[in-house]
């Protein structure tokens, strides 16, 4: 039997075909890797420098795999084809791997998001003051977020469930306007604190809201601190960032609120904005 192995390695060409197959599979695993880590290194540098020593492990394997086929002639051919085997399996298994971790995120799918589940403040006798149609996004151009919060408010103590995503301390929030229940996002870069999200992940904040939004038949959003997240972002990051919840947005039964102080803007961003948006007047 060990004779008949012997004698089947023994011809080259059954080496040479197995290690050039070696050689193509942890190819492309290298390209792939590439791909991964460069979208790792955009979204998290930190986070791209451990996947960086996967990546060299993998060149390894290719640099190997190179090298086995001058080896081949050169040593016991039994012994090189367990050797390519074992290497052929590492190189497949992380082709797989950094594929499905590449093609996943390609198609934007988001491994954490705070989960918030939609509730309803107790709701006030008399009725409510302020109606906003289901679908829609609106902008409202004030300084402070008084008329927002006062329209906020108004909704999530009528029986709307809500969303108040915000740069201010949600303790503070609720003790100003009597929150006790309706969920606070806190738009803050200080990862240690629960509910909140790193102002720069604008895809962490997107899906949250989407998430919301999918929850509940009767929403509504309030995003306050737009000029912070321009600060952390680029002008275009956030129109996009906007343009892409406007349309989650109007597929949904929730509102969406922003507050913007127009003066802290380039005109012709706050401009850019305002044609994907409804506009409410402050002083109404």
């Amino acid at each position: 039997m060990n004779t008949n192995i012997t004698s089947i390695v023994d011809f080259p060409k059954y080496g040479l075909f197995i290690n050039l197959i070696a050689v193509t599979i942890s190819t492309i695993a290298v390209i792939y890797w590439v791909k991964l880590y460069r979208r790792l290194y955009k979204e998290n540098p930190k986070e791209a420098r451990g996947w960086s020593w996967l990546f060299v492990g993998i060149l390894g394997i290719l640099f190997f795999n190179i090298s086995s086929i001058y080896m081949l002639f050169f040593s016991n051919p039994l012994y090189e084809l367990i050797e390519i085997i074992g290497r052929t399996i590492i190189g497949i298994s992380l082709t797989i791997g950094a594929y499905l971790l590449y093609s996943s995120m390609k198609r934007g799918a988001i491994y954490r998001f705070v989960s918030v589940k939609p509730v309803v403040e107790k709701k006030e006798r008399d009725g409510s003051k302020h109606f906003l149609e289901k679908g829609k996004t609106y902008i409202i151009n004030e300084e402070k977020p008084k008329k927002s919060n006062e329209i906020f408010i108004d909704l999530v103590t009528h029986g709307v469930h809500g969303l108040y995503i915000t740069r201010k301390n949600p303790q503070e929030v609720r003790k100003e306007y009597g929150l006790m229940k309706t969920p606070i996002i806190w738009l803050t870069r200080e990862k240690s604190i629960k509910g909140s999200i790193d102002p720069r992940d604008l895809v962490q904040l997107s899906h949250t809201i989407k998430e919301f939004i999918k929850k509940t038949n009767n929403g509504v959003v309030l995003l306050d601190g737009l000029e912070y997240l321009i600060i952390q972002n680029t002008s275009k990051e956030i129109l996009k960032f906007i343009q892409n919840l406007k349309d989650a947005v109007s597929l949904s039964q929730s509102r969406l609120i922003i507050p913007v102080d127009s003066s802290a803007m380039d005109t012709k961003e706050f401009h850019l904005l305002m044609r994907e948006v409804s506009m409410i007047r402050a002083n109404i």
